[in-house]
C-alpha cells in the first residue's frame, strides 16, 4: 500500500512560519509532481529521495539488489573481502531479519528487541502513526495493531523490501551468518497486515506532511545520523497537537556516523534528551514525559556473537 499523502522533497521549501510543498500523485510505477519530479516505486515500495544525492547513490545499491535464494546469496559472499558493497549488505539483511523477526522465523533465534515489541504492545490506539527507521518492519506491525494506519519510513532498501514482503504475509528466506562469510538458509513468515504503508526516505528530510501523527516514533535511529538534534526537530514537526513521540537510543555515538560537535550530552545522553523535550529547546512546543525505561537490545551478528545494548525508552506527549 502507498501512503496516501507523499509530498516531493526537491521543491518542498520553509518560510517565515511555513511550509509550501505539493503532494504526490501516482502514475503507474511512478510517483509524479507537479514540478516535474518524479520517483520510482520498487516492488511496492516508493522511493522518495532527492534526485543526485549522496543517500540517493547509496541506496541505488540495495534497490537492485535482488531476492536471491540464501544458498545462492552465501556464494556470492564467500569470495569477500568482508568490507565488499554486497557481503555488507548481507551481513546487514541478516542481522536486522533476525533482531525484527526471529521469533518467527525457521530455525528460530531470540527476539533482539523483544522487550521493546513488549512495551509498544501496551501503547493505547491512536488513528495515525508513522516510524522513522522502521527497518525490517516489527516495530510497524506492533503500532498497526494499535493505530488506524502506519506508515514506516527507511533509507535501507534492502531490508524495506523484505519489511514489506513480511508485512503482506509473505514468507521471506534470507542467509543467516554463521562465522565469518559462511551462511545458512533461515526463512520467516508472519501474518499479514493491512494497515500499514512503507517507503524509502531520509528519516531527516522524510516526504511526510508535518503534523499528521498521533504517534511518532523513532527506535535506535538518533545515534544512526550525522545530526541528532535536526531528528528531534523532524520528530517534532510530524507529530500532531496534543500527540506523542516515541523514542529509544543506546546513545552509541561513532565516529564518521554523527558529527563530533552534535552528539547530544556528556556521561548522561537520556537526561539531555528529556531535557530537550521537556523544555522545547529548538522545538516547537514542549513535551510531557509520561513513561522512561531502560530497555535490552541485542543484535544477533553470527552464531557465536551478539552486540548487547541498553536502550533509552522514551514516551512524551507534545504539550498544545
Amino acid at each position: 500500500m502507498i501512503p496516501d499523502l507523499l509530498v516531493c522533497v526537491g521543491c518542498r521549501t520553509m518560510g517565515e512560519g511555513r511550509i509550501d510543498l505539493r503532494t504526490l500523485a501516482r502514475e503507474g510505477d511512478v510517483l509524479a509532481c507537479a514540478c516535474g519530479r518524479r520517483y520510482p516505486i520498487v516492488d511496492g515500495v516508493p522511493i522518495v529521495l532527492p534526485e543526485g544525492s549522496e543517500v540517493m547513490r547509496d541506496a541505488i545499491t540495495a534497490i537492485v539488489e535482488r531476492d536471491l535464494p540464501p544458498e545462492v546469496a552465501a556464494l556470492l559472499v564467500a569470495g569477500g573481502p568482508d568490507d565488499a558493497a554486497y557481503p555488507r549488505l548481507v551481513e546487514h539483511v541478516s542481522i536486522y531479519m533476525d533482531a525484527h523477526w526471529g521469533d518467527r522465523a525457521t530455525p528460530a533465534v531470540e527476539l533482539g528487541g523483544r522487550a521493546l515489541v513488549e512495551r509498544i504492545a501496551a501503547l493505547p490506539r491512536v488513528r495515525r502513526a508513522v516510524e522513522l527507521g522502521c527497518s525490517a518492519g516489527r516495530i510497524v506491525a506492533e503500532l498497526a495493531a494499535r493505530a488506524d494506519h502506519v506508515v514506516g519510513l527507511d533509507l535501507q532498501f534492502a531490508t524495506l523490501r523484505r519489511a514489506r514482503h513480511m508485512l503482506d504475509g509473505e514468507p521471506v528466506a534470507y542467509p543467516r551468518r554463521m562465522a565469518g562469510r559462511h551462511y545458512a538458509p533461515a526463512r520467516a513468515q508472519a501474518a499479514a497486515v493491512g494497515n500499514c504503508s512503507l517507503v524509502c526516505g531520509d528519516a531527516l528530510d522524510p516526504p511526510l506532511v508535518p503534523g499528521g501523527y498521533d504517534r511518532v516514533v523513532a527506535c535506535n535511529v538518533l545515534d544512526s545520523l550525522r545530526v541528532p538534534r535536526q531528528l528531534l526537530s523532524v520528530l517534532d514537526a510530524l507529530c500532531a497537537p496534543g500527540g506523542e513521540l516515541v523514542i529509544t537510543s543506546p546513545y552509541a555515538w561513532q565516529s564518521g556516523v554523527v558529527d563530533e560537535r552534535e552528539r547530544i550530552g556528556g556521561p548522561d545522553p537520556a537526561a539531555d534528551v528529556a531535557a530537550i523535550l521537556r523544555g522545547g529547546q529548538a522545538l516547537r512546543t514542549p513535551y510531557a514525559i509520561e513513561d522512561e525505561a531502560e530497555l535490552p537490545w541485542t543484535l544477533r551478528r553470527d552464531a557465536r556473537s551478539q552486540v548487547a545494548y541498553r536502550v533509552h525508552y522514551l514516551r512524551a506527549r507534545k504539550l498544545g
